[in-house]
């Protein structure tokens, strides 16, 4: 069984927060150093690899479990985003030209098809396109644990380290350009499973934790400086892929520190709400923008902004985003047989006969 990580689902709500408060950095309604600007997609980047390594590297690579975790990836994004590109659609043809999110007919099927590049929406297709390289590694992994032969998960590696090493030269889009993310992200997950017992000595790990959000503390607040090249840079450097990984790997372990810090309910709803407020909040920054121009850096007006941010992704979620995912999770469980069916075409071997 995999034991359920509270701190996980916390990071996962600290990075749509970081997001959020980069973008009202951006757009004027804060005033920051922006030293982590990319900090939160980092965050979602690397908590995808660790997440698929911890919870499937070790399960069967057969029919039944690659199905559902097939059902399982598109029903967490593709329901609630596909609306989102609809609804963008309409409203910036149809309602308003200026809308944040310009989905037009230029590029609508570039967004349906995972590939678009229209503000947010740029991180969408790596993480999906992950999850389907992920099926590979996952493949070459039991098909190495089955035979001890180690030649399909050798040209894995050797692959995904040419692509590291290429990555500045492709494209956002493209799950290369940040692959060395959500590889670090796998390899803190396959050593996080492998550690089956918690660490037996809590206060050296609380420790850590408190010393960890010291130093991010200190670099945004400009007591410790890095180089410019590395804050314009960040999104594609190893250092920040590997920081990111241990950061995410450290605080999986369950101690005080990591329980008040991501552990604590209130950042485990917005871990709930994160890919809802990562959908919404930039439409939320657009229209308190336009009705207030001048107002923006208020301080009333950016706790209302902020607080309508998390009213609104929390409506979204309980409406859109659940029902979505319900209703596209109902109809995979009904036609689950086809998908079966295609993956066996594929080579996929059933659970009796899966090494």
């Amino acid at each position: 069984m995999n034991k359920k990580i509270d701190s996980i689902s916390g990071l996962a709500g600290f990075a749509a927060l970081m997001v959020i408060y980069a973008h009202m950095g951006s757009e004027g309604f804060l005033h920051l150093s922006h030293h982590f600007h990319n900090l939160g997609v980092m965050i979602f980047f690397v908590l995808s690899g660790f997440l698929l390594a911890y919870l499937y590297l070790d399960k069967k690579f057969c029919v039944e479990d690659v199905t559902a975790y097939s059902l399982a990836r598109f029903t967490r994004i593709a329901p609630a985003y596909l609306f989102t590109i609809l609804a963008s659609f309409i409203i910036f043809t149809f309602f308003d030209p200026q809308f944040v999110y310009q989905i037009s007919t230029h590029n609508l099927l570039r967004h349906i098809l995972f590939i678009g590049n229209e503000s947010v929406f740029w991180t969408i297709g790596p993480q999906v396109q992950f999850y389907v390289l992920f099926l590979v590694l996952w493949s070459a992994v039991a098909h190495y644990v089955a035979t001890k032969n180690p030649l399909p998960l050798i040209f894995i590696v050797f692959v995904a380290i040419l692509v590291i090493m290429m990555r500045r030269s492709l494209p956002g889009t493209f799950v290369g350009s940040n692959l060395h993310y959500f590889v670090f992200g796998a390899l803190a997950g396959v050593v996080r499973k492998k550690m089956h017992i918690e660490l037996r000595q809590p206060q050296l790990i609380n420790i850590i934790h408190v010393a960890l959000l010291l130093i991010f503390l200190a670099v945004e607040c400009g007591i410790i400086q890095i180089s410019a090249r590395m804050i314009h840079e960040n999104l594609s450097t190893l250092v920040m892929a590997i920081l990111v990984a241990f950061f995410i790997f450290v605080f999986s372990f369950d101690s005080f520190s990591s329980r008040l810090l991501f552990g604590n309910p209130l950042l485990r709803l917005m871990g709930t709400l994160s890919f809802s407020l990562y959908l919404l909040h930039m439409p939320v920054l657009y229209w308190v923008k336009k009705l207030y121009p001048d107002d923006i850096t208020h301080p009333v007006v950016v706790a209302l902004t902020f607080a309508l941010i998390i009213a609104l992704a929390t409506l979204y979620f309980y409406t859109v985003e659940r029902y979505c995912a319900l209703a596209v999770k109902t109809l995979g469980k009904k036609y689950a047989s086809v998908l079966g069916r295609l993956f066996m075409y594929l080579g996929v071997k059933d659970r009796a006969t899966a090494g």
